[in-house]
């Protein structure tokens, strides 16, 4: 077993994890008839996430030279991406403040774009595209934007745009311009 299938199986298991957990939450409230278009929103965005990153871990199949940092970082990547998909719906199935839990639901998503920058520079292709870091980077600062800001209207073009830019992104632009 090389050391890429060694660590995708981890990988895997977290993002298959994060998955699991964002399509029970969304099925679960639309089931007890509470869903909230915002929230689905949001959970339509990170599905598409994960999936998009699942992908993309697939490009370190060529890697030669694995250390510890690379897979302790690669290892954080894939659980900060869990920790994004659990701040969208409790564990618990417990009523919840939803505009607190999709405040952490953005801060986190914050965490998860700097490790996917870091991972992305550790690979090498920061700057390959050259669109990348600043398609990341915008979703950072919304985020961060998000976070700060309360306001229900703000928060429902957040989430229109985190999940139309992010099909565009899986859809177009990284086959188009890549």
């Amino acid at each position: 077993m090389s050391e890429f299938e060694f660590l995708s199986v981890l990988v895997s298991i977290i993002f298959g994890f994060g998955l699991t957990h964002i399509l029970r939450g969304s099925v679960s409230q639309v089931f007890r008839k509470q869903a909230l278009d915002l929230r689905l929103s949001y959970a339509a965005f990170f599905v598409v996430v994960l999936v998009l990153n699942w992908w993309v871990f697939f490009s370190w199949r060529n890697n030669e030279v694995w250390s510890f940092e690379i897979f302790l970082v690669l290892v954080l990547w894939a659980i900060s991406h869990y920790a994004v998909a659990i701040t969208l719906y409790r564990p618990d199935d417990r009523e919840s403040d939803s505009r607190f839990e999709l405040h952490l639901f953005l801060l986190a998503f914050v965490v998860t774009g700097l490790f996917d920058i870091a991972q992305t520079a550790m690979r090498g292709n920061l700057f390959e595209p050259w669109y990348y870091l600043p398609f990341v980077g915008h979703y950072i600062v919304l985020s961060g934007a998000g976070y700060l800001i309360k306001s229900a209207v703000f928060h429902r073009f957040l989430s229109t745009w985190f999940l139309v830019s992010i099909l565009a992104w899986a859809l177009v632009v990284r086959r188009f311009l890549a």
